[in-house]
C-alpha cells in the first residue's frame, strides 16, 4: 500500500494540469483512468493478472481515442511496466491510424527500452509491424535500431526462427542502403516458422526472402542471392502465383547466368511447374532474349539489351544486366581455360567476342588477378598460356592466410550441416509424434486395409489383370464410392 500510495504521488505529479472532471473521466465500469493505471503498475511483470486487468477494460479500451490512449501511456514506463504498455499500445496500431508519429515515438521507446518482449509475442509483432510501415512513409532509418532490438529479444532462445519483422527491417536497411545491418539477420540461416504463434502471412515470408536476395545482390553474395530467390520460387503454392515470385524469377534467371552461366535448375522434390510456367510468361521475351544469348555473340546480345533498356531499369534490374553482359566474356575466356593449353591474344579476342588484341590483354590481366584463371601472359610473345584449374576461383594460391580462411569457412560448413541435421531429426521426431498425423495414418492404413485385404488382390485391382469386364466396373464403382 505505501509503494502504490508513493506511485500514486508521482503519477500525479507527472499528469498534466486538468480539471477535476477530466481527471476522473471515466473509462470503464466505474473505473477511473488512475484506477486502471494503478492496477497495470501493480501487476507489471505478470501475464496472467495484466490479462485480468485488461480484459475487463477491452471493449472499452478498443474505441477509447488515440490522444486518451496517449495520456495511458504517458503515466507507464516501457521499461518498468513493459507488458502493460504493449497491452496499450496494441490497441493503438491499427489501420487508420491518424498520429502517425506518436505512435512511432511510443513504438520506438518500447522496442528499444522494453524488457520481456517475448511475453507477448503477437502484440509485439504487430505493432512492430504498424512501426516499421510507420517508419517506411516517414524516416527508415529511425526504424533499424528498435526492430533489431526486437528481432534480438524474440529469437534469443530460437536464433533460427523467422518472425514477421524480420522482412520490414530487411526493407529498411535496403531504403537506408545499411546492407551490412540486414547482413547480421540475413546471415543467421532460417530453420523454423510458427505461423499460428507468431501470426507470420505467406507475404512476410516472401517478401524477407526475396529483400534478402537483393542485399545479397548488392553485397555481390551471389550463391546466398541464389539460394534466397530460390526459396521464394519454391515456396508452397496452389498454383496462384505472388507479384514476389514473378521479380524473384527475373533476379533468379539474373543471378544464374552470372554466377553459373546459365540458368540453375530448381530442386523437383520442390518445385511447382505451373508456377515456374506462370513467371516464365509474365517475366517477358526481354529476360528470355538474356537467357539464350550465350547462343549469340556478346555484342548482338548486348544491343538487344540495350534496346530493352527501359524495361530492365523499370524492373530495378539494369545493374544486374550489366553484369551479365561482361560476364560472358568472362565465361568464355574460362571456357577456353579449359579447352586450349595456349593462345594468341588474337585467338581469344576473337574466341571470346572482343574487339581486340588490347582489351583480351587487359581481360585476361583482370581475370588472372582475380583468381578466375589460372594462366600465364606472355607480352613479348602476345600470347597466354592456361595452366590446370586447381587453383580458380580461389584467389592468389602459396598464401598461408588462404589455406587458413579455406579451412575456417569448411569448420563452419561443417557445423552448419551438423546444425541442420539435428534440426531435421527434431522436425521429422515431431511430425511423426504428432497426434493429427498418426490419425490420419492410421486412417490411411485401415482404408488400404478394407480396399484391398491382400497384396493380390492390390495387383489385380491396379492391373485389372484375371478380371472380366463387369467385376473391373463393380470394382471401379466401389473404390469411387469409397474415396466419395
Amino acid at each position: 500500500e505505501e509503494v502504490l500510495k508513493k506511485e500514486d504521488g508521482a503519477q500525479q505529479e507527472r499528469l498534466p494540469h486538468t480539471n477535476e472532471s477530466t481527471r476522473g473521466e471515466q473509462i470503464g465500469k466505474g473505473e477511473s483512468r488512475m484506477d486502471l493505471i494503478h492496477k497495470i503498475i501493480a501487476a507489471s511483470g505478470e501475464v496472467k493478472e495484466i490479462e485480468e486487468v485488461l480484459k475487463k477494460e477491452d471493449a472499452r479500451l478498443q474505441k477509447t481515442k488515440e490522444s486518451e490512449l496517449t495520456q495511458l501511456l504517458a503515466n507507464l514506463s516501457p521499461a518498468d511496466h513493459t507488458l502493460g504498455y504493449i497491452r496499450i499500445l496494441s490497441y493503438m496500431a491499427k489501420e487508420g491510424l491518424k498520429d502517425i508519429g506518436t505512435f512511432a515515438r511510443l513504438a520506438s521507446g518500447l522496442l528499444l527500452k522494453g524488457t520481456n518482449l517475448h511475453l507477448d509475442k503477437p502484440r509485439v509483432y504487430k505493432i512492430g509491424k504498424h512501426f516499421g510501415r510507420a517508419c517506411i512513409m516517414g524516416s527508415p532509418k529511425s526504424g533499424i535500431l528498435p526492430l533489431k532490438r526486437a528481432i534480438d529479444q524474440m529469437c534469443a532462445k530460437k536464433p533460427h526462427i523467422l518472425t514477421p519483422l524480420h522482412d520490414t527491417y530487411v526493407l529498411l536497411c535496403i531504403l537506408t542502403k545499411c546492407y551490412n545491418s540486414a547482413l547480421s539477420v540475413i546471415a543467421v540461416p532460417k530453420y523454423e516458422i510458427e505461423p499460428k504463434a507468431n501470426r507470420m502471412t505467406m507475404t512476410d515470408y516472401l517478401c524477407y526472402y526475396y529483400y534478402s536476395g537483393k542485399v545479397c545482390c548488392v553485397l555481390k553474395r551471389w550463391e546466398d542471392a541464389l539460394e534466397h530467390f530460390q526459396a521464394v520460387l519454391t515456396a508452397p503454392s496452389d498454383g496462384c502465383i505472388s507479384a514476389i515470385q514473378i521479380e524473384a524469377y527475373k533476379k533468379h534467371m539474373l543471378v544464374s547466368l552470372l554466377l553459373h552461366g546459365e540458368v540453375v535448375a530448381l530442386p523437383k522434390q520442390v518445385t511447382n511447374n505451373g508456377v515456374i510456367g506462370k513467371c516464365k510468361e509474365q517475366a517477358g521475351q526481354e529476360y528470355q532474349t538474356i537467357r539464350f544469348g550465350a547462343k549469340d555473340s556478346v555484342a548482338e546480345v548486348t544491343r538487344k539489351a540495350t534496346e530493352a533498356k527501359q524495361v530492365f531499369v523499370k524492373d530495378e534490374n539494369w545493374g544486374l544486366v550489366k553484369q551479365v553482359l561482361a560476364a560472358m566474356a568472362d565465361q568464355k575466356i574460362q571456357k577456353l581455360n579449359k579447352t586450349y593449353a595456349t593462345l594468341s591474344f588474337k585467338d581469344v579476342a576473337r574466341l571470346a567476342d572482343l574487339e581486340d588484341e588490347k582489351e583480351a590483354e587487359t581481360k585476361l590481366a583482370h581475370m588472372i588477378e582475380d583468381g578466375k584463371i589460372n594462366a600465364v601472359i606472355c607480352t613479348k610473345d602476345r600470347m597466354v598460356t592456361f595452366r590446370d584449374d586447381d587453383h580458380a576461383h580461389g584467389g592468389r594460391t602459396g598464401s598461408g592466410d588462404g589455406d587458413e580462411e579455406v579451412a575456417m569457412k569448411l569448420k563452419n560448413k561443417i557445423h552448419e550441416a551438423f546444425e541442420l541435421s539435428a534440426k531435421l531429426r527434431e522436425i521429422d521426431y515431431k511430425i511423426k509424434t504428432d497426434p493429427m498425423f498418426v490419425k490420419r495414418n492410421s486412417m490411411a492404413s485401415s482404408r488400404k486395409e478394407v480396399v484391398y485385404p491382400t497384396h493380390a488382390q492390390t495387383d489385380h485391382a491396379a492391373t485389372g489383370y484375371g478380371m472380366s469386364e463387369s467385376q473391373q466396373l463393380r470394382h471401379a464403382l466401389e473404390k469411387s464410392k469409397f474415396e466419395r
